[in-house]
């Protein structure tokens, strides 16, 4: 050892002489050479220590200080391949518990979209999560001291660098699998073992120099040494790195083009194909991975209703030219066949899509049913065409198939029932009693009625806008007031006209339980599109325009059809009725193909524009649902030719349209322009 460490004198002494002679100003260079000497020194000395220790443990020379010689042998280092073995068998195990604990939960149902993205989320990166753990677990240890444990006290950085190389190991596996789905190659079994085999085998050649770097950093701590070391394994590592991305540069391409916009496409090309791309390589990592963190915020966030409205406006504001061209070009043919599947005419059986407003009425009547509470009288309002009256009369089907003992009487209240006497009939009637003396002849015909439902279809039908119009309204209240132990009531009338009753009885002086019904989800308004387009048998296609071509090849149809979803779903806000208007008005037939194009609400300008008089004819007629003329007249209080006029000029721009009994309404696909731009003339009471 001695004549070795000579050598090592004397070679050093020759290369500083060298530089003395070469450049005798040079003192960076002759106090860089003396720092190398002395760490020459300092390496002798660790290898001196460690024969010692060995020569003590062979020969028994010294007992007193055992556990000493043996850290300064180096000895203890041979304890990480039990400790891998034995980290092995733990992630392994903590990974099944993870994967039974997912399991669990993804079976138990998971409905919100963010959830199933979180999901997904935990599922991948379940294998990276107990060596995460370990290495944490590592960390919190504290640092062993070389002077006292020796050679033996790096092995615990030894163990930190192995749980390093399978935390990279599996890290890459994940990166070179999601870039490879990320350009639309369908990975199989051999493709999938040939990238494990690819990644494990670049992952155990950086294994070998970073033990080395991570043991001198032990020994020789900011050293000249060290940083030479560090230097090297870095250039080797990052060479390494390139020779496996090599493989996968044209994913790596197509991925970098999804991310950044169309016009960077011939710069990316020229880089990509370069002669200096394949030592480039790992530079592209970042951007690729900012495209998965975009990707998955994205699947997190499609949930939530104010990003799905921000999408589609951002899209609908990118493509307004695209859009305008494609509405010039495209033909407006649709077959008669197809459009009776978007009609509510009652001609065709219609897949049913439950939004869960059937439940909740349900759920009110089996609290009466099961108790007989006073509790019997529930109010459901809503937005016209949202479907309030189909899921009261869906409740009323499925309680005629359960119950057999309670009688159903489901009545649509005919226009304009406005006075107590045309009430009191129109019950009557239904319930084959005499109800003219009003509350007290109901409350005596409850003591021998069977269980009876009362379903009041169109209450807004009771009243108008005008002094002395209120008596139907106020009759139902004392009906629905009187104590009654046979009867449950559920009456539906639309949102406006609740909001301006309650405005003039007050909210707490009529119906106590109200149910809101919520604006259908945009999964619901997809269902219900897609359900009915496959019972017509036409194969849908859709337009250019929709249709992102820097998108993954296996997912351009689904991103398409979800892009529309949600601009067919913002322009709608919720409502399934204006959702069929507007897919009607969207898409175009041909051979058994539909069409479908952007869909789009008209603007509010030209309401806007209207006059003074025309906007008080949409209020009344937003309050009351339907009107005819002379109830316009009485309740606007205008002339009937202003009246005439208004409603001339509005169904020349589409806005209303009259009935075949000759009443007028707003049109599904101006109610939301309309509505809102009486909103911010504060002439609605909602």
């Amino acid at each position: 050892m001695s004549k070795g460490y000579g050598l090592l004198q004397v070679t050093l002494l020759f290369l500083a002489s060298v530089s003395v002679v070469m450049a005798a100003d040079s003192l960076p260079v002759l106090h860089w050479l003396q720092h190398l000497q002395q760490e020459g020194d300092a390496l002798l000395a660790a290898l001196l220590n460690v024969s010692s220790a060995w020569h003590a443990l062979l020969h028994g020379s010294d007992n007193s200080g055992l556990w000493q010689v043996v850290m300064h042998s180096g000895l203890p280092l041979l304890l990480i391949f039990p400790l891998r073995w034995l980290t092995k068998f733990l992630a392994r195990y903590l990974v099944n518990g993870i994967i039974h604990w997912h399991n669990q939960i993804v079976s138990s149902g998971l409905r919100h979209q963010g959830a199933r993205a979180m999901a997904r989320l935990a599922s991948g990166v379940t294998p990276l999560l107990p060596w995460g753990m370990l290495l944490w677990l590592s960390t919190l240890v504290p640092a062993p001291d070389k002077q006292q444990m020796g050679l033996g006290g790096a092995l615990l950085i030894l163990f930190q660098v192995y749980v390093l190389y399978v935390l990279l190991k599996l890290a890459s596996e994940w990166f070179l699998q999601s870039i490879c789905q990320g350009a639309g190659n369908y990975m199989n079994a051999e493709s999938t073992s040939l990238l494990e085999l690819r990644t494990r085998s670049s992952t155990s050649w950086l294994l070998l120099p970073w033990v080395l770097i991570a043991l001198t950093s032990y020994l020789f701590t900011q050293s000249v040494i060290g940083q030479l070391v560090g230097a090297i394994v870095w250039l080797f590592s990052w060479l390494v790195i390139c020779r496996l991305l090599y493989f996968y540069r044209e994913e790596l391409i197509l991925n970098l083009k999804r991310l950044l916009p169309q016009s960077m496409d011939p710069l990316i090309e020229k880089v990509g194909h370069g002669k200096l791309m394949t030592i480039t390589l790992p530079l592209w990592i970042p951007f690729n991975l900012l495209l998965f963190i975009k990707a998955f915020v994205s699947q997190l966030l499609a949930e939530f209703s104010w990003f799905q409205k921000l999408n589609a406006r951002w899209f609908r504001m990118k493509n307004q030219n695209a859009e305008n061209e494609a509405d010039d070009d495209v033909s407006e043919r649709i077959d008669d066949d197809y459009l009776h599947w978007f009609s509510d005419d009652g001609e065709w059986e219609y897949p049913i899509i439950d939004t869960g407003l059937s439940a909740a009425i349900r759920k009110n009547f089996d609290l009466w049913d099961e108790e007989r509470s006073n509790e019997n009288v529930l109010l459901i309002c809503g937005e016209p065409g949202i479907g309030k009256n189909s899921a009261a009369r869906r409740f009323a089907n499925t309680l005629t198939s359960e119950k057999s003992e309670t009688q159903i009487r489901l009545i649509d209240v005919p226009a304009k029932t406005i006075s107590a006497d045309a009430l009191y009939q129109l019950l009557g009637e239904a319930l084959n009693e005499n109800l003219a003396g009003g509350p007290a002849a109901l409350v005596e015909a409850d003591k021998h009625l069977s269980p009876t439902l009362i379903i009041i279809n169109d209450a807004e039908n009771l009243f108008l806008a005008e002094v002395g119009a209120f008596d139907g309204w106020r009759s139902l209240l004392s009906l629905t007031n009187a104590q009654l132990q046979n009867v449950f009531w559920v009456i539906v009338i639309n949102n406006q006209s609740w909001a301006y009753l309650c405005n003039v009885f007050g909210r707490d002086y009529q119906i106590k339980n109200v149910i809101r019904a919520k604006r259908w989800s945009q999964s619901d308004i997809r269902s219900l599109i897609l359900s009915r387009n496959q019972k017509s048998g036409y194969r849908l296609l859709y337009d250019e325009v929709l249709i992102d071509t820097r998108s993954q090849a296996t997912q351009t149809v689904r991103n398409a059809e979800q892009r529309y979803f949600s601009l067919l779903w913002d322009a709608c806000r919720g409502n399934p009725v204006t959702a069929l208007k507007l897919w009607k008005e969207s898409v175009s037939t041909l051979r058994n193909v539909a069409t479908v194009r952007i869909p789009r609400l008209p603007a509010s300008a030209r309401i806007e524009k209207s006059s003074a008089n025309n906007m008080f004819v949409y209020a009344a007629l937003v309050t009351h649902g339907r009107l005819s003329t002379a109830e316009i007249m009485r309740v606007t209080d205008m002339a009937e030719n202003v009246v005439r006029y208004a409603l001339k000029s509005a169904q020349e721009d589409d806005v209303i349209e009259k009935g075949n009994d000759g009443r007028y309404s707003i049109t599904a696909l101006w109610y939301y322009t309309v509505t809102s731009t009486l909103n911010r003339m504060n002439m609605l009471n909602e």
